[in-house]
């Protein structure tokens, strides 16, 4: 059974979908056809073994649901085994005895994290091309201008971070294995196999390294203009005293 998970949007009304929801943020239905789809609030859907046609109409009402669509779309694929002696994760194949909508719900929900991680991860790159520069002029004693760029690319850095967070909290296990402990080992090996801990953690130090790079560098060209502005008020008064004297002492010998 082939599983794909895609980010889609910038967030999913589940309420407007209508689809039975297991959680917060998590919705899933099963299919006709005896698949599985599994949508999530923070933009992201999971679909298990769903023909194309038959995921085009699923597609429809979820985009009607959805908010600010995205144009690029990460994707994250994954086969499903069954009828397997044990459970394994390995290279995208994913071994299970039977399947139930709690091991559904289990894998979606580490798909859904991997596919989100993988999106900000392309973000970050591209924001990883805007403070190079930065630090090489600093590197060199020189600061980059252009506050309003700076701004900006801190802007979506502080974005990611809160999304991460407040809204899609990697670190957070499904609520499904507070009821079923017995889906832990499951959880941690899809866990381990899409290393969503540590790709967390070098998102985060990336996103540090920019924020802390691009805050020096606003810091610094707050200093130079204030410090600009201290040297422009003073040859005002130098100019301001020499125009008196000029009065008192030439115009009035």
């Amino acid at each position: 059974m082939l599983v794909a998970a895609e980010h889609i949007a910038k967030s999913i009304d589940l309420k407007q979908l209508g689809y039975p929801k297991f959680s917060s943020d998590t919705a899933m239905t099963e299919t006709v056809s005896g698949g599985y789809l599994v949508v999530f609030k923070y933009g992201v859907v999971v679909y298990f073994g769903l023909q194309t046609a038959e995921r085009d109409a699923h597609k429809k009402e979820i985009h009607r649901a959805a908010k600010i669509l995205h144009s690029y779309q990460e994707t994250e694929t994954a086969t499903l085994i069954q009828n397997a002696d044990k459970i394994t994760v390995y290279d995208g194949n994913i071994s299970l005895p039977s399947i139930s909508k709690e091991q559904v719900l289990v894998i979606a929900d580490i798909l859904g994290k991997s596919v989100i991680l993988s999106w900000y991860e392309h973000q970050v790159n591209e924001m990883f091309e805007t403070i190079e520069p930065i630090a090489e002029k600093m590197k060199k004693g020189r600061i980059l201008k252009g506050k309003k760029q700076l701004i900006q690319t801190l802007g979506g850095a502080l974005s990611i971070q809160n999304a991460m967070l407040s809204r899609i909290r990697l670190d957070d296990k499904p609520d499904i294995l507070w009821d079923m402990p017995e889906l832990e080992k499951l959880y941690h090996l899809l866990n381990s196999e899409y290393e969503i801990i540590e790709r967390q953690r070098v998102l985060e130090g990336r996103l540090k390294m920019i924020t802390d790079t691009i805050s020096f560098n606003t810091d610094i060209l707050d200093y130079v203009s204030s410090h600009r502005v201290e040297w422009y008020i003073t040859i005002l008064i130098v100019v301001e005293i020499v125009l008196t004297l000029y009065e008192l002492f030439l115009r009035h010998p």
